[in-house]
């Protein structure tokens, strides 16, 4: 990325007149408020005529005048200083496009920051990709559980602490005070793992104005963050725990809690489905009664299940062909027995032996996601088909982990699994 010292020595020289100036006209107090943007900006590598054409556009603006419209007219200052920066490390890209002896492994320039050779990442990207990551997920919502965000990925040992068991009793006045320690203590070790969203090909020419950049920036935010968000959710909900994390629904089989075994929906319906097939009503009566009233006042308290698993507790109906209307809703989200339903694309279909539904005090997981130099966007441009066909490769780098905060058999179990029947 080439910085234009001519430019910048003018504007910081600019700058520096009037900030010796004692009084400012209207005009002077626009131009000083925008001269240390315009010079972090061409510190960035960004183009002075660019910088210059937003700064006309701005006072065209306030005289309610049309405005210049070589770029996008919605875009904010950052926005469009962001699609220059991707717009000036691609121009670097196809300038470098003679280095072809390096592999593919080699050739990957980490994108870390505005400033470094080939280093970018715009500065709202993991911002808003994990609120992406939030919206395909519940466990990567801070609203249904312990998110943790990290600036590293060593180990963290989670503190856990049982205590459901223990409640508060009457001391008469002038009674000795009693100790009770907590139920159970202990900790559960949170790591991260590297997840790849695999490259997206773009074209140069894509890639030649701001629009186009700013439309690839958001396409490929989108795209990144669906890719993680299927990638880890399906590991933290059925990860093994070997090279990868141990899922929420194989802890609590390693633990030996106890699934509500389902009955199906035959009770409802009239019909013949069984509980290998099926779920009821009277399955997620069930599921609720297990679970301990303390877990059940949580503000995370949730079911989980896949969309698909929604739509038949939507289309359950009575013995007499009517809709049950079991699944209640409320501004638009789905309710059942009083407590929200949060979709989980991971979680497992009905099907024989399968697990399609968790009562979940979100609480008691830890979903933890690093930002740090080993993550972010990458450019490839010396793989094979690219650079020489005008093209890039962009990739997103990502490390996550979870993990159940629970490990007390004794105590009340603070998710509870719905299971089909074999």
């Amino acid at each position: 990325m080439q910085i234009n010292v001519r430019e910048l020595s003018r504007l910081t020289q600019e700058y520096d007149q009037l900030s010796r100036k004692m009084n400012h006209n209207p005009q002077e107090k626009r131009r000083f408020a925008f001269l240390p943007t315009a010079i972090s900006s061409v510190k960035a590598g960004a183009s002075v005529d660019q910088l210059e054409e937003d700064y006309v556009n701005d006072q065209l603006i306030e005289r309610g005048m049309p405005r210049i419209q070589s770029v996008d007219p919605f875009a904010s200052r950052d926005k469009k200083v962001e699609a220059r920066g991707w717009q000036n490390l691609l121009k670097y890209t196809k300038d470098q496009n003679e280095q072809r002896d390096m592999q593919e492994g080699s050739a990957v320039a980490r994108l870390g920051t505005y400033t470094g050779l080939g280093s970018f990442i715009p500065n709202d990207f993991f911002p808003t990709l994990y609120a992406a990551l939030g919206a395909h997920d519940p466990l990567f919502d801070e609203n249904s559980v312990t998110l943790i965000r990290t600036s590293h990925g060593r180990v963290l040992p989670i503190p856990v602490v049982g205590d459901i068991e223990i409640v508060a009793d009457i001391v008469g006045e002038g009674n000795a005070q009693s100790s009770v320690d907590f139920a159970a203590t202990g900790h559960a070790p949170l790591g991260v793992f590297t997840y790849n969203s695999k490259r997206v090909v773009i074209s140069l020419e894509a890639m030649q104005d701001v629009s186009g950049a700013l439309s690839i920036i958001d396409i490929t935010k989108r795209i990144f963050a669906s890719r993680l968000a299927r990638g880890i959710g399906a590991d933290l909900v059925n990860g093994s725990g070997t090279s990868e994390p141990l899922g929420l629904l194989t802890a609590l089989s390693n633990l030996g809690v106890q699934p509500v075994i389902a009955n199906g929906s035959a009770n409802n319906t009239g019909t013949t489905e069984t509980g290998a097939n099926s779920l009821g009503t009277a399955d997620f009566a069930n599921a609720a009664a297990a679970m301990d009233s303390a877990y059940l006042e949580s503000d995370k308290i949730m079911w989980m299940m896949n969309r698909k698993t929604l739509g038949y507790m939507n289309s359950l109906v009575s013995k007499a062909g009517r809709p049950l209307d079991f699944v209640k809703y409320v501004d638009g989200k789905p309710f059942i027995l009083g407590i929200p339903v949060r979709v989980s694309p991971s979680m497992p279909n009905i099907a024989a032996s399968n697990t399609p539904v968790l009562l979940l005090d979100g609480t008691y997981w830890a979903t933890r996601l690093v930002v740090d130099d080993e993550v972010g966007l990458q450019v490839y441009r010396e793989s094979p088909n690219l650079i020489e066909q005008g093209n890039v490769g962009l990739g997103c780098f990502c490390r996550a982990g979870g993990v159940l905060l629970y490990n007390d058999v004794s105590s009340p179990s603070p998710a509870i699994a719905i299971q089909n029947h074999s």
